[in-house]
């Protein structure tokens, strides 16, 4: 007869023990409780002398709470599963269970048959052969559904847990891959693994219609259905309430940064590709802004006209290279600039695209100047990770091999960029506006203001507000708060730090200089 699995409980909480121990079949299961601790002395006492396979163990106790035990557990060598008891808002201690060794969590506020059998049916204790079943099919299903995304089809099918009556698709790329290697080089990635997909268990628990595909080492896919939800506005709004909640949970619990991309909503199996395209689409979205969440939809007007923007992004490259080639090199920034524009204006271009092109131009700009010597500017662009940073290292490049005249055009629009500042300086006027009004993109009409007048446009615009708020001070009755106002500050607070920042005290004490 096969040994039953051993199992110990540990909690301070009497109540707690007995409803672990009520709450499931143990025996039918294959398991046997073969004690209890109150507290952590009692538990490390008990592992030496029965060696249980399995200990539940609290995250919270008093005297020695469940992260000491955990560590005390592994430094005298005990090889069974830790299942830590946690309640929610105890993410923290969670974090450092699992990173000390911890095989998996459980919530409190959780704390039923179902959760508890999940969790430990999740370990391997030597699987059962009854076990194999459902892991294997399992399996089949992941297998299935990576060939649906990835369009084969070799005449079979499979089971799937979600519905694909109505479905959509969640990519979620974890960021820094190489930090998470190096973070469990010890403990291995098995563990990392298992943690994550237990976290992504637990964000989606008041789901039952959904599929995991683990599709590369740091992109997870996740197929859900929605199939006993109501009305389509219920389910938009269901969809964008969990997706913040996984992003939520998987940092809290596991100090991941990620990026996440979804779907639209879709209706039959044949559209699993389609939806798993638009979700991984959207991971690509990070190169143009700082957000970590990307929803198909929210572009989805965009991608309607994507014939049109390709025709026109196209036109726009070849007129550049043309330029290059011609050797018109005083437009090039010109075009660059029209490049860069159309990109941002557009929304969705490849990243990739962006990358190639530019070291294209770096390449035929220094075949034409036969000067091959700054190879390193090539491996510099293909790292770049913003649009913003590309934009700003392709312009640092064609400075240093084109070198930019002081020439009337520049000089105008620089003056232009003054006159609307000293028009506008006592509004609310960001770079942005300005940008908008040269009809430049903010990182080239700061390049250049920088680069004639030998500072940045914020600071030119407390330049403007101080002089006129020190007229002010000097030679009216106006309350400070008024002066501030007056000269374009949003807040007292702010024109304070501006002024003495600038005159090297503040507005009052300047006032008390000139009484």
């Amino acid at each position: 007869m096969k040994r039953k699995i051993g199992v110990l409980i540990v909690d301070d909480e009497v109540l707690v023990r007995i409803g672990i121990i009520h709450a499931v079949a143990w025996e039918e299961n294959g398991f046997e409780i073969i004690g209890e601790a109150s507290d952590g002395e009692s538990c490390l006492q008990m592992a030496r002398k029965y060696q249980p396979d399995l200990i539940v163990l609290d995250i919270n106790m008093p005297g020695m709470n469940g992260l000491q035990v955990l560590n005390r557990l592994k430094e005298e060598g005990y090889s069974g599963k830790v299942i830590m008891l946690t309640c929610y808002e105890e993410f923290e201690y969670v974090r450092e269970a699992l990173r000390g060794g911890a095989d998996d969590y459980v919530l409190k506020s959780n704390l039923n048959e179902s959760s508890i059998l999940s969790a430990i049916l999740r370990l391997d204790f030597n699987r059962r052969p009854e076990e194999e079943e459902p892991r294997n099919r399992k399996m089949m299903a992941e297998k299935y559904l990576r060939q649906k995304i990835e369009g084969f089809s070799f005449g079979e099918t499979q089971e799937l847990t979600f519905r694909t009556s109505c479905f959509c698709a969640i990519a979620g790329r974890i960021r820094d891959m190489e930090k998470i290697e190096r973070r469990y080089e010890q403990k291995g990635m098995e563990l990392f693994y298992r943690s994550f997909y237990s976290i992504l268990e637990q964000a989606l628990q008041h789901y039952q219609e959904y599929d995991v595909i683990q599709y590369t080492k740091e992109t997870v896919g996740i197929f859900i259905s929605f199939s006993d939800t109501g009305s389509m506005q219920e389910i938009h709004m269901r969809v964008r309430r969990l997706i913040p909640h996984i992003y939520n949970i998987v940092q809290n619990y596991l100090d991941l940064d990620m990026i996440i991309g979804v779907s639209s909503l879709h209706y039959g199996e044949e559209k699993i590709r389609e939806a798993w395209n638009q979700a991984y689409r959207m991971l690509d979205r990070s190169f143009f802004d700082k957000k970590a969440v990307y929803f198909y939809e929210d572009l989805r007007d965009y991608y309607l006209k994507a014939g049109e923007f390709d025709g026109k992004l196209t036109e726009i490259e070849n007129s550049l290279k043309e330029c290059v080639v011609d050797g018109k090199t005083e437009e090039i920034r010109e075009r660059m600039q029209e490049y860069f524009e159309e990109i941002r204006n557009g929304k969705i271009a490849e990243p990739q695209r962006i990358r190639v092109f530019c070291q294209d131009i770096v390449k035929l700009l220094q075949a034409q100047e036969r000067n091959w010597q700054d190879a390193q500017i090539l491996e510099i662009l293909q790292k770049q990770e913003s649009l913003e940073e590309m934009e700003s290292q392709v312009y640092i490049w064609l400075d240093s091999v084109i070198p930019e005249k002081t020439d009337q055009s520049t000089n105008w629009l620089v003056r232009r960029a003054c006159d609307y500042i000293r028009e506008h300086y006592r509004q609310d006027i960001s770079l942005s506006d300005i940008a908008a009004y040269l009809e430049l993109s903010e990182s080239y009409a700061s390049r250049i203001f920088n680069k004639d007048m030998g500072k940045n446009i914020p600071a030119y615009i407390n330049q403007l507000r101080i002089e006129e708020a020190r007229e002010l001070l000097k030679n009216t009755n106006k309350k400070i708060y008024e002066v501030a106002t007056e000269v374009g500050y949003t807040s007292t607070t702010a024109f304070h730090m501006a002024f003495k920042k600038q005159e090297g005290i503040t507005p009052i004490e300047y006032r008390n200089q000139g009484s």
